[in-house]
């Protein structure tokens, strides 16, 4: 590049008037196009053109706190209008989306708590949320009840963890869950680490009980084909990560493993790349595996994720419209057999 090349883009100052919807701020962002607002801007228009590419497959993986801190219903509705294919997430996500799916609640607190306190008061703390120890306890023995349906049904055939998820949202009846929207909506969600989590515990539970004739059974391989497969025949592939860890591995790995690459990605995260973990590793660096594509259109938004990502489908949802209507690829009809 010639010196002149460096020149081409002046940073256009934001002006901020009210009324402001969202997306007219983002616009806003994109004309600063600098700092964390120009990367949240960049990644309205990857997800934009991720919904409007009519043979691209969306990913969303998903780890860390956020279905509890108020991102449950937003994930839900997503789904609802297809605007989601594939959810990629670790156990602990869709925990929680039960436990509110069976009655329970998370609560505002606060960080500054006394943790012995709520030790003694039997609620347990995920940084500024609050979650009470009996709506774990439902959970345990409704759900430990439902592995026993579950596996009556399925006479002791081994599901894989899209398997399981499906079976676990057609017995919920909450139409907020995510588990029972993806089940209505026969989008796929692996859990590749779903023993790292509560249903794990809660399957020792439904396995220990007495003249237990068929044991709930779920195979960690054999959803590996699975997914691949969804990549694999998709013509392309986008993913939106929020945090990183298994469930960003995992797509990541389906996408080398087709021998596909991402043709679209958004990361969101506030971890550091330099420990050579996966939550903040560079999109640069999953290029050298072949998991990204050179040419994908890719940005990494460093940010907390129940900022950035309402706000970034707020502004892609207000640029499609109300009358926008998106089909799923066909090659993820009927996910759940």
């Amino acid at each position: 590049m010639q010196r002149k090349d460096y020149l081409q883009n002046p940073v256009e100052h934001m002006k901020i008037t009210a009324p402001l919807t969202v997306d007219q701020l983002m616009r806003q962002f994109s004309g600063s196009g600098s700092f964390g607002a120009g990367r949240l801007a960049a990644a309205c228009d990857v997800y934009e053109k991720m919904l409007r590419d009519k043979e691209c497959t969306v990913f969303l993986a998903l780890s860390g706190a956020v279905i509890p801190a108020g991102l449950k219903v937003l994930v839900s509705d997503l789904i609802r209008r297809r605007l989601i294919d594939v959810i990629v997430c670790t156990g602990a996500s869709m925990v929680h989306d039960a436990i509110e799916a069976v009655g329970g609640r998370h609560y505002r607190s606060s960080w500054l708590v006394d943790d012995h306190e709520l030790y003694k008061y039997h609620l347990f703390r995920i940084y500024d949320i609050l979650v009470a120890e009996e709506d774990y306890i439902r959970l345990d023995y409704q759900l430990a009840e439902l592995y026993s349906k579950i596996a009556e049904a399925r006479k002791g055939e081994p599901l894989s963890s899209r398997e399981f998820s499906w079976e676990l949202g057609k017995y919920l009846s909450d139409p907020q869950s995510i588990l029972r929207s993806a089940y209505e909506m026969d989008v796929p969600i692996f859990m590749p680490a779903v023993r790292d989590s509560e249903f794990g515990f809660i399957h020792w539970l439904h396995s220990s009980q007495q003249n237990r004739k068929n044991s709930l059974v779920v195979d960690a391989f054999k959803e590996v084909p699975e997914i691949c497969d969804i990549c694999n025949q998709s013509p392309r592939n986008g993913m939106i990560v929020i945090g990183g860890g298994v469930p960003r591995n995992t797509v990541q790995s389906a996408a080398l493993a087709s021998k596909k690459g991402m043709d679209y990605a958004v990361v969101i995260t506030m971890d550091r790349p330099e420990t050579g973990g996966l939550s903040g590793s560079t999109l640069k660096e999953t290029i050298s595996w072949g998991k990204v594509k050179d040419e994908a259109d890719k940005v990494m938004v460093i940010g907390e994720a129940t900022m950035v990502f309402p706000l970034m489908t707020a502004s892609v949802m207000e640029r499609l419209g109300a009358e926008f209507r998106r089909q799923p690829p066909l090659l993820l009809e009927g996910a759940s057999t």
